[in-house]
């Protein structure tokens, strides 16, 4: 019986066209969005091997110099991206992805292409995330609105119940064929994400299936929410209104709303002003009585009255104490800032209990490593290795710069002792604690909509009644 249904269903939609016509419509955008997703991320692969390479150089040339002076030469790193970047690019545009690190300060990630577009062009852009999000829903709007609302109006629905088709299987056929019909679209996806994992020398398994998962629950959600108002409301155009009206708001109203509502809880002030706030406590009456402080206990340590009795070069060990203090307001103020921002981002995935536009975008940015989160991963690693080229050359200069006639310097040997700079982002599962709301949010619309069916179900088995 169910089969029957199914494939009665199926011809149905052929013979209709308007499937063909939207689906052909729907995977010439996608597969024009993988196109130029996976140029992009190709073109950013290499451009990040090219710099990394090119800083590398330059560092290890940089010549004979004082360690100090290498310090503040400093050096630029790269954020690495993920193969499923490709298909959501997320907040990488503005967020940055260079960190120059160098002494004494802490920067943030720099060149963050949406500056530098235009800003009409931020309505132009056609990535995979956004189909997948946004217009694939309203293409199982316009296919499935008339499913059972039609042949209601038509009189066929009452036919078919009279003559003993199973409201619950004819239900489920319908919901069945919509949702095979939008699985189609994940095809391109999933081919995408197969040659990827072939293809890259670091594979995301883990993170690919788990894509893949998320949407397609999402677009089960949309097919179960499109057949049962299709089998609640009395006619095919309400039906079609319906859902346009909570595509609209959930796609569109909601989540710019959600952000606005969580930006203005959480306030946040802009990069120069957060700058400026650690320069004016860092460099403070307090760091020179801390600085005169260290000294004094120095020199009462080593049992000697002027810094150039000391055992080493007094210079590094300032140096290094300097960076360590500094190092403790950065983690303060770098601590509270992070805490807001996260504040944020809860905020907003909490909407996602009024819309699954939230969940899905907000799971969709976590397993391509293109949300804040990873971006904090990456800069919180680029920090740690700051503070492991100043320890490295403020400990030669300590330990070598009092041997020295002169001005002591440095060359390539030194360099080389501090290790190339590489980042690769962790399990998926070591970050998942931040999306649980989100994950929660789309187990939440799952069992709305399927107990919302049930009640679509137990309504045909009345109107069967009648």
């Amino acid at each position: 019986m169910f089969q029957t249904t199914l494939k009665k269903e199926w011809l149905d939609t052929k013979r209709q066209g308007q499937a063909l016509w939207l689906g052909g419509i729907a995977v010439l955008l996608l597969l024009l969005a993988c196109l130029t997703g996976f140029k992009s991320h190709q073109s950013y692969q290499q451009a990040v091997i090219e710099v990394s390479q090119s800083e590398q150089l330059r560092w290890l040339n940089q010549g004979e110099k004082g360690p100090h002076s290498a310090a503040h030469y400093g050096i630029y790193v790269v954020k690495p991206t993920t193969p499923l970047a490709a298909l959501d690019a997320g907040l990488q545009a503005y967020q940055g992805n260079v960190l120059r690190l160098e002494a004494h300060i802490r920067n943030d990630s720099m060149f963050r292409s949406a500056q530098d577009n235009l800003p009409m062009s931020r309505f132009g852009s056609l990535s995979p995330a956004f189909v997948l999000q946004v217009l694939l829903p309203l293409l199982i709007i316009l296919i499935g609105y008339p499913l059972l609302a039609r042949e209601r109006e038509q009189g066929t629905l009452k036919q078919l119940l009279a003559s003993g088709a199973s409201p619950a299987k004819l239900f489920i056929a319908k919901c069945a064929l919509l949702f095979a019909i939008s699985c189609l679209f994940l095809l391109p996806v999933a081919l995408f994400l197969l040659y990827s994992q072939v293809t890259s020398t670091e594979p995301h398994t883990l993170r690919s299936w788990l894509f893949l998962l998320f949407y397609l629950v999402y677009l089960l959600l949309w097919s179960l929410l499109t057949t049962t108002l299709s089998s609640l409301l009395p006619t095919a155009r309400r039906a079609l209104i319906a859902l346009l009206t909570i595509w609209a708001l959930t796609t569109l109203l909601l989540p710019k709303l959600a952000m606005n509502i969580a930006t203005t809880i959480h306030p946040q002030g802009s990069g120069q002003a957060f700058q400026a706030k650690l320069e004016s406590e860092v460099y403070t009456e307090a760091r020179v009585e801390a600085i005169a402080k260290f000294k004094q206990q120095t020199l009462t340590q080593y049992d000697v009255s002027n810094v150039e009795d000391l055992p080493f070069d007094y210079a590094g060990a300032q140096l290094q104490f300097g960076e360590q203090y500094a190092d403790k307001i950065f983690d303060r103020l770098f601590s509270a800032r992070l805490a807001q921002l996260e504040a944020q981002s809860q905020s907003y995935q909490l909407a996602g209990m009024l819309t699954p536009f939230i969940a899905i975008q907000t799971l969709s940015m976590a397993t391509a490593a293109s949300d804040f989160t990873h971006q904090q991963a990456f800069e919180n690693a680029a920090e740690q290795h700051r503070r492991l080229m100043q320890e490295v050359l403020n400990f030669n200069q300590r330990d070598h710069g009092h041997k020295a006639d002169g001005h002591y310097t440095a060359g390539e040997e030194l360099w080389q002792q501090i290790p190339k700079f590489a980042f690769q982002y962790p399990n998926f599962i070591r970050y998942s604690p931040h999306y649980v709301i989100s994950l929660f949010s789309l187990s939440f619309w799952l069992i709305v909509l399927v107990l919302l069916s049930f009640f679509a179900i137990k309504k045909l088995r009345l109107e069967e009644q009648r």
